[in-house]
């Protein structure tokens, strides 16, 4: 969805557009808001992840593929700044699917470098409630945030839209997907890719010259417990978010350390 520049300037969302953005979400599985952060904000975004991206790369192998990377992020500047992490574009939606008190438990990122390879579709959570025979509503989001401009050839998410999140039923996802419709998710950087945790997708090779990176925030309800390590953030860092932010990281690790690599 390309945002009005009244939007923009109001940094809030048209009623129309915030319920068609959830709408979205809801029925076809994801919702993109097209180059909503500031320019300055996504350059700072992009230059400091780098800088750690480069040392986690040259101290650990790949861990998500031949030469992909999944990176936990400090929560720090720049990455936990109000434009990320309470954006006024993002977040009504999530409240809207999962509730005022919804958590984010997963700060981090998905990164591929190039000559990675395709990922096995997948799904980013189990079922939780096997053999039910319809689908519960929306538990848990994930919240994607290009620092590069997603393009056929640099590895962006390839999606299956249109229901994959509503399977009732155990299905063979890695079969029915060979036979089923997707897309990859071209969009500039600063964009916010909001989906259903439950939708099918994958990683796909990056043919570029250089990393593709991203960051990547779950947004869950506050009884969804996961395996993710939790987010350390000290105290003052804590005491000076916003009401928002509180709520959103209120189970996290408060009061405890940065990592550099968490």
């Amino acid at each position: 969805m390309l945002l009005t520049q009244a939007e923009l300037d109001a940094n809030a969302l048209d009623p129309e557009t915030l319920r068609l953005a959830v709408q979205q979400v809801r029925v076809n599985g994801f919702v993109v808001f097209e180059g909503v952060l500031p320019s300055d904000v996504v350059d700072e975004l992009h230059e400091d992840f780098m800088r750690l991206f480069r040392d986690y790369t040259a101290a650990t192998d790949d861990n998500r593929g031949t030469n992909r990377y999944q990176t936990h992020l400090p929560f720090a500047a720049p990455f936990n700044a109000p434009q990320v992490i309470t954006s006024p574009f993002a977040l009504p939606v999530i409240k809207a699917l999962l509730g005022d008190d919804c958590v984010c438990q997963y700060f981090a990122s998905d990164t591929p470098m190039p000559g990675s390879e395709y990922q096995a579709v997948h799904s980013d959570i189990h079922r939780l409630f096997p053999g039910m025979p319809v689908a519960p509503p929306t538990f848990a989001v994930v919240l994607n945030v290009p620092l590069v401009d997603f393009r056929e050839d640099n590895g962006p998410v390839e999606i299956w839209p249109g229901g994959t999140h509503l399977m009732p039923e155990d299905a063979n996802m890695h079969e029915l997907a060979e036979s089923m419709d997707s897309k990859p998710c071209i969009m500039p950087r600063g964009s916010l890719l909001i989906r259903d945790i439950r939708m099918w997708h994958r990683g796909t090779p990056n043919r570029s010259d250089a990393p593709r990176p991203n960051m990547a925030m779950i947004h869950a309800r506050h009884w969804l417990r996961t395996s993710y390590p939790p987010i350390g953030i000290p105290q003052e860092t804590y005491d000076g978010l916003s009401e928002d932010g509180r709520r959103l990281f209120r189970l996290e690790d408060i009061g405890g350390t940065v990592d550099r690599f968490p």
